[in-house]
Protein backbone atom coordinates (compact mmCIF):
# COMPACT_ATOMS: atom_id res chain seq x y z
CA UNK A 1 0.00 0.00 0.00
CA UNK A 2 1.14 3.65 -1.18
CA UNK A 3 2.16 5.48 1.87
CA UNK A 4 -0.64 8.24 2.75
CA UNK A 5 -1.07 11.69 2.82
CA UNK A 6 -3.09 14.23 4.58
CA UNK A 7 -3.11 17.97 3.64
CA UNK A 8 -5.78 18.93 6.11
CA UNK A 9 -4.60 17.54 9.34
CA UNK A 10 -5.35 19.30 12.65
CA UNK A 11 -3.82 19.22 15.80
CA UNK A 12 -4.81 21.25 19.04
CA UNK A 13 -2.72 20.20 21.86
CA UNK A 14 -0.12 21.05 24.79
CA UNK A 15 2.43 19.45 26.58
CA UNK A 16 0.03 17.50 28.45
CA UNK A 17 -2.47 16.38 25.68
CA UNK A 18 -3.40 16.41 22.10
CA UNK A 19 -6.50 16.34 20.02
CA UNK A 20 -5.52 15.45 15.86
CA UNK A 21 -8.01 15.16 13.23
CA UNK A 22 -6.54 13.22 10.23
CA UNK A 23 -3.48 11.85 11.90
CA UNK A 24 -1.70 9.03 9.86
CA UNK A 25 -0.58 7.00 11.87
CA UNK A 26 3.05 4.68 12.33
CA UNK A 27 1.46 1.56 10.19
CA UNK A 28 0.15 3.92 7.85
CA UNK A 29 -3.96 4.06 8.62
CA UNK A 30 -5.65 7.20 8.38
CA UNK A 31 -7.03 7.90 11.78
CA UNK A 32 -10.00 10.62 11.58
CA UNK A 33 -9.64 11.16 15.25
CA UNK A 34 -6.70 10.93 17.61
CA UNK A 35 -6.40 12.28 21.24
CA UNK A 36 -3.46 11.16 23.25
CA UNK A 37 -1.23 11.73 26.37
CA UNK A 38 1.83 13.97 25.78
CA UNK A 39 3.18 12.16 28.18
CA UNK A 40 3.37 9.08 27.23
CA UNK A 41 2.52 7.47 23.22
CA UNK A 42 0.93 4.74 24.29
CA UNK A 43 -2.20 6.39 25.58
CA UNK A 44 -4.44 6.79 23.27
CA UNK A 45 -8.04 6.44 21.83
CA UNK A 46 -7.80 6.59 17.66
CA UNK A 47 -11.33 6.35 15.50
CA UNK A 48 -9.78 4.96 12.46
CA UNK A 49 -10.98 5.53 8.98
CA UNK A 50 -8.69 3.74 6.95
CA UNK A 51 -6.56 -0.11 7.22
CA UNK A 52 -7.24 -3.03 6.84
CA UNK A 53 -11.12 -4.81 6.73
CA UNK A 54 -10.61 -5.60 10.75
CA UNK A 55 -8.76 -1.82 11.34
CA UNK A 56 -11.21 0.22 8.93
CA UNK A 57 -14.04 2.01 11.17
CA UNK A 58 -12.70 0.79 14.41
CA UNK A 59 -11.75 2.41 17.23
CA UNK A 60 -8.47 1.73 19.37
CA UNK A 61 -8.34 2.03 23.02
CA UNK A 62 -4.48 1.95 24.11
CA UNK A 63 -3.62 2.74 27.90
CA UNK A 64 -0.25 1.77 30.12
CA UNK A 65 -2.20 2.13 33.14
CA UNK A 66 -5.16 0.33 34.24
CA UNK A 67 -8.46 0.86 31.48
CA UNK A 68 -11.76 0.84 33.62
CA UNK A 69 -15.69 1.34 32.74
CA UNK A 70 -17.87 1.87 35.65
CA UNK A 71 -21.03 2.09 34.51
CA UNK A 72 -24.98 1.42 35.38
CA UNK A 73 -25.67 3.70 38.50
CA UNK A 74 -29.29 4.65 37.28
CA UNK A 75 -30.26 1.81 35.73
CA UNK A 76 -32.79 -1.09 37.04
CA UNK A 77 -32.64 -4.34 36.73
CA UNK A 78 -34.49 -4.67 33.34
CA UNK A 79 -31.64 -3.05 31.20
CA UNK A 80 -27.64 -4.15 31.02
CA UNK A 81 -25.37 -1.47 33.03
CA UNK A 82 -22.73 -2.55 30.62
CA UNK A 83 -23.56 -4.33 27.45
CA UNK A 84 -20.82 -5.35 24.53
CA UNK A 85 -21.84 -7.19 21.42
CA UNK A 86 -19.78 -8.75 19.04
CA UNK A 87 -21.59 -8.13 15.59
CA UNK A 88 -19.34 -10.41 13.62
CA UNK A 89 -16.56 -11.97 14.72
CA UNK A 90 -15.52 -13.07 18.00
CA UNK A 91 -15.22 -11.82 21.17
CA UNK A 92 -11.55 -12.19 23.09
CA UNK A 93 -10.78 -11.39 26.88
CA UNK A 94 -7.47 -11.89 27.41
CA UNK A 95 -4.77 -11.71 29.54
CA UNK A 96 -1.80 -13.26 28.67
CA UNK A 97 -0.01 -12.79 32.47
CA UNK A 98 -3.13 -12.67 34.87
CA UNK A 99 -6.79 -14.16 35.75
CA UNK A 100 -9.72 -13.65 34.09
CA UNK A 101 -12.62 -13.63 36.88
CA UNK A 102 -16.04 -12.77 36.16
CA UNK A 103 -18.65 -12.13 39.19
CA UNK A 104 -21.80 -12.14 38.94
CA UNK A 105 -24.88 -12.58 41.75
CA UNK A 106 -25.50 -15.25 38.94
CA UNK A 107 -23.12 -16.30 36.09
CA UNK A 108 -25.12 -17.59 33.09
CA UNK A 109 -22.95 -18.90 30.35
CA UNK A 110 -24.81 -19.78 26.61
CA UNK A 111 -24.02 -21.22 23.55
CA UNK A 112 -27.15 -20.72 21.25
CA UNK A 113 -26.45 -22.76 18.08
CA UNK A 114 -28.97 -24.23 16.14
CA UNK A 115 -27.27 -26.22 13.17
CA UNK A 116 -25.59 -29.08 15.19
CA UNK A 117 -22.44 -27.68 14.98
CA UNK A 118 -22.15 -25.22 17.70
CA UNK A 119 -24.19 -24.70 20.97
CA UNK A 120 -20.55 -25.88 22.23
CA UNK A 121 -19.14 -24.66 25.34
CA UNK A 122 -15.68 -25.64 25.96
CA UNK A 123 -13.52 -25.42 28.65
CA UNK A 124 -10.25 -26.59 28.34
CA UNK A 125 -6.78 -26.52 30.80
CA UNK A 126 -3.31 -27.74 30.83
CA UNK A 127 -3.48 -28.49 34.44
CA UNK A 128 -7.06 -28.18 36.63
CA UNK A 129 -10.61 -27.79 35.98
CA UNK A 130 -11.75 -27.60 39.67
CA UNK A 131 -15.70 -26.93 40.23
CA UNK A 132 -16.98 -26.15 44.44
CA UNK A 133 -20.27 -25.93 44.96
CA UNK A 134 -23.22 -26.90 47.87
CA UNK A 135 -24.88 -28.76 45.08
CA UNK A 136 -23.83 -29.74 41.29
CA UNK A 137 -26.39 -31.16 38.69
CA UNK A 138 -25.14 -32.21 35.27
CA UNK A 139 -27.88 -33.37 32.73
CA UNK A 140 -28.30 -34.42 29.48
CA UNK A 141 -30.60 -35.37 26.69
CA UNK A 142 -28.71 -37.92 25.08
CA UNK A 143 -25.35 -38.88 26.09
CA UNK A 144 -23.27 -38.60 29.74
CA UNK A 145 -19.08 -39.46 29.65
CA UNK A 146 -16.47 -39.02 32.08
CA UNK A 147 -13.09 -40.52 30.87
CA UNK A 148 -9.68 -40.23 32.28
CA UNK A 149 -6.63 -41.90 30.46
CA UNK A 150 -5.52 -42.76 34.34
CA UNK A 151 -7.95 -42.95 37.25
CA UNK A 152 -11.75 -42.04 37.92
CA UNK A 153 -13.08 -42.24 40.95
CA UNK A 154 -16.39 -41.47 42.11
CA UNK A 155 -17.03 -40.92 46.03
CA UNK A 156 -20.09 -40.75 47.83
CA UNK A 157 -18.72 -40.15 51.85
CA UNK A 158 -22.78 -40.51 53.02
CA UNK A 159 -24.68 -42.35 50.11
CA UNK A 160 -23.67 -43.28 46.59
CA UNK A 161 -26.70 -43.94 44.62
CA UNK A 162 -26.25 -45.28 41.20
CA UNK A 163 -29.62 -45.46 38.80
CA UNK A 164 -29.97 -47.12 35.25
CA UNK A 165 -32.82 -48.33 33.43
CA UNK A 166 -29.73 -51.01 32.42
CA UNK A 167 -26.34 -50.83 34.27
CA UNK A 168 -23.06 -52.42 32.44
CA UNK A 169 -20.41 -52.71 34.35
CA UNK A 170 -17.29 -53.88 32.69
CA UNK A 171 -13.58 -54.03 33.95
CA UNK A 172 -10.45 -54.69 32.07
CA UNK A 173 -10.65 -58.66 33.09
CA UNK A 174 -13.41 -59.15 31.01
CA UNK A 175 -11.43 -58.29 27.88
CA UNK A 176 -9.82 -62.10 28.58
CA UNK A 177 -12.26 -63.94 30.66
CA UNK A 178 -15.52 -62.20 29.88
CA UNK A 179 -18.66 -61.42 32.11
CA UNK A 180 -20.87 -63.75 33.58
CA UNK A 181 -23.85 -62.26 31.98
CA UNK A 182 -22.51 -60.66 28.55
CA UNK A 183 -22.44 -57.01 27.85
CA UNK A 184 -22.66 -54.58 25.06
CA UNK A 185 -19.50 -52.75 26.30
CA UNK A 186 -17.72 -55.68 26.54
CA UNK A 187 -18.80 -56.83 23.25
CA UNK A 188 -17.34 -53.24 21.78
CA UNK A 189 -14.36 -53.39 23.81
CA UNK A 190 -13.07 -56.51 22.02
CA UNK A 191 -14.20 -55.66 18.64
Amino acid sequence: MAELKNYHTIRYGTAEGELQFGHITQDNVLSAVMLRNGGSLKHYITLDATGEKHRKHGTICRSPGSFQVRAGDNVDEDHPGVYIEAVSGDLVLRAPSGRVRIEGVNIDLVASGADGQNGVVNINSNEKVIIKSQTIDVSSKVSTKIFSEKTVETIGRGILNMYGGLVDVADGATSVKGSKGGSLNEEQQKA
